[in-house]
């Protein structure tokens, strides 16, 4: 009994040595397979046989087994790749990949990963790796995990809503123009819009739509004073989609204003704005809605060829009426057409029964007024003193205009005089429109046109007298006025830091594709002052020039490569330049991964041992992070499992000579028959 004990325990050495060395050649084999983790196979004793000794019972073996085979999770080392969606996980974790529309989800630590034609990103077998996707601006996590398909293969456009653009301008500069937007004029043979004589510096910038095309936006710039300088932003009258300046000479001119240096450190102190709102203006409502709420349209430009100031809709709660007769200009017979309603209303201005003019309101009115001027869109921009005589008085006089936004009402004829016997100014013909106050001595005459009586706001126009007057005079002039512009208020900077002008350049119905821009010349509105930046805009005796400028906004883009962050976040790069999160590989972990079940193909797939997968984000509660062009490798030594290998082989060899030391002793026992 006790050989045939020894012939099977030395048998069960042969047997489970050669399982061993499967598990060594399986290692082996598997030294170059992308993720691989090597086994390493234990062995345990058999059964027990008790015996009789002297010395009692004893317990005699019966051999051995192997006792497990269990997987060594060490990390392999990593190889460098070109691709970016070659992932190798730094740590514990496995990607978690599904076939397409299953819910049955393998794992592996293989990352060779790779989009298909689909936009699939996908294992070399077609397991799609699982994710989250997420908020294409902050990569924040939406829903649950799920297949990974790349559908952002464009980036879509955005519209610009911020220009930027920070200049010198010459201290040592002339004024080249009175009002610089005046000089504005677009010649269709050579494409300019203003006078090169005109002005001292410009500047242009490419702003984009919502539809992605480029637009350029010129800014114009020259000196008024010492320390004051006005500007002029404008677009491509061709490219100008605003409805309330369409067919108009001032398609094309957005917004003007003033910024006024320190006249020792040459930084910014303070600017303004007036935006051009074209063919309607000086607009004002009361009631529920306010002026953001209200949209003008006009359907037939040649019904509005003439300046009409003071127009008044009412709102009595169920229809809209003219609240005021209409201004001389226009028909009496102007009507609100019946088709009208509370928040749209359609008018006709020439008597013909066809609309002419169309207003929306955002909001349901509540007894609201409107109020609006309409101008003549010939020279609809122009705020200008024009067609100056002098009598008796030297022609060497300088006239400056320091605030054209206050000439509202177009006149002709206005004299002003002076008398030298009381040394002072009258206004004795004209400026019936205006409410004024005038100054002035034998050296300089001066307006308030809006007899705001401020002393730094009463100089509206100003006539300079290179020698004084001796002797009784008089001045003749015209107004050319304008209720085109208006002025953008500080409030209105608040939200933003910076005043903004409004472009249309797709031409949507009541403004619909307008888009507001801020300007940002280096400095910005804190709601009392304004404060500059690092890098603003200066007045230094030196030549003109940019010195830096930029905007928000870009074109579509089509996708050019994909980068992977370490906390698994997957980021699209675009031809536009632009970056979007796409989406965000999870990794799984599991409570005991010596319970996995290997499926072949470099897949795991979970078990009652193993436990479930417990989910999450590289990096977090301790799961790896990953790293792109990058593949773990097998983690197999070649030397150690060579050792293992001798180890087993001696093993081997020696229950190969228990069997055939045995069968000799058995030969011996049948022999002694003999």
């Amino acid at each position: 009994m006790s050989l045939t004990s020894s012939l099977y325990a030395g048998t069960s050495g042969l047997s489970n040595t050669g399982n061993a060395l499967q598990v060594t050649s399986n290692n082996i084999s598997n030294i170059n397979t992308l993720g691989f983790k090597k086994g390493s196979a234990t062995f345990a004793d058999t059964l027990y046989q008790t015996m009789g000794t002297n010395a009692g019972t004893s317990q005699v073996g019966l051999g051995m087994n192997v006792d497990n085979v269990a997987q060594v999770f060490t990390d392999g080392s990593l190889e460098t790749t070109s691709n970016a969606t070659d992932l190798a996980i730094g740590g514990d974790g496995f990607f978690v990949v599904s076939e397409f529309g299953s819910e049955e989800s393998y794992y592996t630590r293989a990352g060779n990963f790779s989009f298909d034609q689909d936009g699939a990103l996908v294992t070399s077998e077609g397991y799609i790796l699982q994710g989250w996707y997420v908020e294409s601006d902050t990569g924040d996590e939406l829903g649950a995990v799920t297949d990974l398909i790349l559908t952002e293969f464009t980036s879509p456009p955005d519209d610009t809503e911020e220009i930027t653009v920070i200049t010198n301008l010459d201290a040592d500069a002339d004024p080249l123009s009175t009002v610089l937007s005046n000089i504005f004029e677009y010649d269709e043979e050579d494409g300019t819009t203003m006078n090169s004589d005109g002005y001292e510096y410009q500047t242009v910038v490419t702003v984009y739509d919502s539809l992605g095309s480029p637009h350029e936006v010129t800014v114009y710039y020259d000196k008024k004073s010492d320390t004051e300088w006005q500007y002029v932003i404008t677009c491509d009258p061709d490219e100008d989609k605003r409805t309330l300046v369409a067919d108009t000479d001032s398609t094309g001119l957005l917004a003007r204003g003033t910024i006024s240096f320190s006249e020792s450190s040459g930084k910014i102190v303070s600017m303004n704005m007036e935006e051009f709102t074209g063919m309607i203006g000086n607009v004002d409502v009361t009631g529920n809605n306010s002026l953001e709420n209200i949209h003008f349209e006009i359907e037939n430009s040649d019904a509005i060829q003439l300046d009409g100031y003071g127009f008044n809709l009412s709102y009595d709660g169920t229809v809209w009426s003219f609240a005021t007769p209409l201004p001389a200009n226009y028909d009496p017979g102007a009507a609100i057409l019946p088709e009208s309603n509370a928040t749209n209303i359609y008018i006709d201005l020439d008597a013909d029964g066809e609309t002419d003019l169309k207003i929306s309101l955002d909001e349901e009115p509540t007894n609201d007024n409107i109020f609006f001027d309409i101008n003549d869109p010939g020279e609809l921009h122009i705020q200008d003193i024009k067609n100056v005589a002098y009598s008796n008085i030297d022609s060497n006089t300088t006239l400056t205009i320091n605030d054209a936004s206050v000439m509202t009402t177009s006149e002709t004829g206005i004299v002003i005089s002076y008398a030298a016997a009381t040394n002072d100014w009258t206004v004795t013909n004209g400026l019936t429109g205006y409410t004024y106050s005038i100054y002035g001595d034998a050296t300089q005459c001066y307006i308030d046109l809006d007899d705001s009586g401020n002393d730094d706001d009463k100089k509206d126009i100003v006539f300079t007298f290179e020698d004084a007057l001796a002797a009784d005079g008089s001045i003749t002039f015209d107004i050319e006025g304008s209720t085109a512009w208006r002025t953008v208020t500080a409030d209105e900077a608040k939200e933003t830091g910076y005043y903004q002008f409004t472009a249309d350049f797709l031409g949507g119905e009541f403004g619909s594709t307008e888009t507001d821009i801020s300007f940002n010349i280096g400095s910005k509105f804190n709601g009392n002052n304004w404060v500059n930046d690092s890098l603003s805009s200066t007045h230094y005796a030196k030549s003109s020039s940019t010195t830096y400028q930029d905007a928000d906004g870009y074109a579509s883009g089509d996708l050019t490569g994909i980068e992977v962050e370490p906390d698994g976040l997957v980021t699209g790069s675009y031809s536009n330049g632009q970056g979007i999160a796409l989406f965000k590989i999870a990794l799984a972990d599991f409570n005991n991964v010596n319970g996995l079940k290997s499926m072949g193909g470099n897949l795991y797939q979970s078990t009652g041992k193993s436990g479930a997968a417990i989910t999450n984000k590289p990096g977090e509660n301790g799961l790896g992070t990953l790293s792109s062009y990058a593949l773990e490798m097998s983690n197999v030594d070649i030397s150690e499992e060579f050792v293992d290998m001798i180890g087993l082989q001696t093993a081997y060899e020696a229950n190969a000579k228990i069997i055939t030391t045995v069968d000799e002793m058995m030969n011996t026992v049948i022999g002694m028959k003999r």
